[in-house]
């Protein structure tokens, strides 16, 4: 039985997936969950937190809420060259350029009750 579970949530679309894995989770002995969000999923994570914590399990305590940001890479423009390297390079002091990607991760746990 683990006593941590993690769950990274990467768009929209998984947060009915994950409230459930994490019923089940903490249903099957679990007893502390990490959900990481990044960029505009920050709010996803948040949300399904509040949902977890205050209709299914309102026991449950937040344990720990982390906040950093990780350097934003662009797939696209690894590799071969790539004709938009010209237009990447001039767009870099863009003022609407990504540098850094927002992220969060928040602790829930069941009480040792």
């Amino acid at each position: 039985m683990p006593t941590e579970t993690t769950y990274i949530i990467r768009n929209r679309s998984d947060k009915e997936k994950t409230i459930k894995d994490a019923i089940f989770a903490f249903s099957g002995g679990t007893r502390t969950i990490l959900l990481k969000g990044e960029g505009e999923e920050i709010s996803t994570a948040v949300e399904v937190a509040e949902i977890i914590k205050n209709r299914m399990y309102p026991s449950l305590k937040i344990a720990n809420v982390s906040l950093g940001s990780r350097p934003y890479f662009n797939n696209r423009s690894r590799g071969a060259y790539n004709r938009n390297d010209r237009n990447n390079r001039n767009n870099r002091n863009n003022k609407n350029s990504k540098d850094l990607v927002s992220k969060i991760e928040i602790t829930l746990s069941k009480s040792n009750q």
